[in-house]
């Protein structure tokens, strides 16, 4: 078993996963906070994020068709130089409304690698072993992410921008480098957008349902930093608590991944009740304290939550007949094109509710995670 988890793929999955979490967590963690501190409205916040993730979901069969031709390393690598400039907008926010156009454009565009983890695990790593896998890859990332954000919070409160700037485009290029190592071609005989688009306007399938459910997920994951940085008020004081936050979700997220392997249905149960009850309480609470609290523990549920229902979707891809990659990018064009729907309401609704908006976002979170829950044991 020792041999299996540490053998050549895995160690470079790994690696990759934690070079790219230091990379993105200045987008991932901090994006929607660093908007508005640029001075950024919160309906224009959910419209620009609405518009990349359309752009994202257009462009993301081009992952089967660029890997099929020159390997996904090189994809990812296409993918990155996206993620830089995208980066460089945001870091320089004198400039994003004169350049919100290109920022839009290179943060979609950047999603041409999305469906990565998917096709690597369909590819590399046994069903039975998915769910530690997904552990450790998820304990990859909390440490990217952990070690970028002290570098984030310093490169922002010193202002030292030049300095951060240049550690994360290193860290891109080092992705690329180590999926350079387990790189392949993606076998494709068909039009991947064509195909893609034709299995998202005819298929019915819950895995498809499963994703585009993942849509007030990803939301409430990349709006709850700012709902906090607008309760605490202070940078330095929400920066301190997203990094206690991470480093704490490495235990937790270990535990998930061996009892997803033993009993997924169990471990598919266990996080979505936890899930759900943690996203309540930021419904029904404006204490500072509490909400500090209950982000950290947000986050642990929500990483361990991952790793369940990640490994729910892979088996789901391992298991079927259709070309995994493809399915791959299908399920991400799905969470990208309901992404658009959903951001673009929220956007209209912040124009009247404002803040209130957020109330709209945690409970559309609540139903979607029961909702998941009740689709993957249908799927079964």
């Amino acid at each position: 078993m020792k041999e299996y988890f540490y053998k050549k793929e895995y160690k470079y999955m790994y690696l990759a996963k934690i070079s790219y979490s230091f990379g993105n967590a200045l987008m991932e963690t901090f994006g929607t906070v660093m908007l508005y501190k640029n001075g950024i409205p919160i309906w224009l916040i959910l419209l620009i994020y609405g518009l990349r993730f359309g752009i994202t979901g257009l462009c993301t069969p081009l992952f089967v068709t660029i890997s099929s031709k020159i390997g996904i390393a090189k994809c990812v690598l296409l993918s990155n130089i996206f993620n830089v400039v995208s980066t460089y907008i945001m870091l320089d926010g004198n400039d994003i409304y004169k350049n919100i156009m290109v920022f839009i454009l290179a943060m979609g565009l950047k999603g041409i690698s999305n469906p990565l983890s998917d096709a690597l695990s369909s590819k590399y790593v046994e069903t039975e072993h998915r769910g530690r896998f997904n552990g450790l890859l998820g304990i990859s990332k909390i440490v990217g992410t952990a070690m970028a954000s002290i570098l984030v919070a310093w490169g922002v409160i010193t202002q030292n921008h030049i300095t951060l700037f240049s550690i994360i485009a290193i860290f891109f290029l080092l992705e690329y480098i180590f999926i350079q190592k387990i790189d392949y071609k993606v076998e494709n005989d068909t039009s991947a957008f064509k195909a893609s688009m034709k299995y998202i306007g005819k298929s019915k399938s819950r895995y498809k349902m499963i994703y585009e459910l993942r849509t007030n997920h990803i939301i409430e994951r990349q709006f709850v930093p700012l709902y906090l940085y607008l309760v605490l008020k202070d940078f330095q004081l929400f920066s301190s608590v997203i990094i206690v936050s991470l480093l704490l979700q490495i235990i937790t997220v270990a535990f998930i991944g061996k009892y997803s392997d033993k009993n997924i249905v169990k471990a598919n149960n266990l996080v979505t009740i936890m899930k759900a009850m943690i996203t309540a309480i930021f419904l029904f609470s404006r204490n500072k304290m509490l909400i500090s609290c209950n982000k950290t523990l947000n986050d642990n549920f929500e990483k361990v939550y991952e790793t369940s229902i990640q490994t729910s979707i892979q088996n789901i891809i391992k298991e079927s007949k259709e070309n995994n990659e493809l399915l791959s990018a299908v399920g991400q064009m799905s969470l990208c094109f309901t992404e658009v729907m959903v951001f673009v309401v929220l956007a209209i609704l912040a124009t009247f509710m404002g803040e209130g908006v957020f109330y709209i976002i945690f409970m559309l979170s609540i139903i979607s995670t029961i909702a998941i829950n009740f689709n993957i044991k249908q799927s079964r």
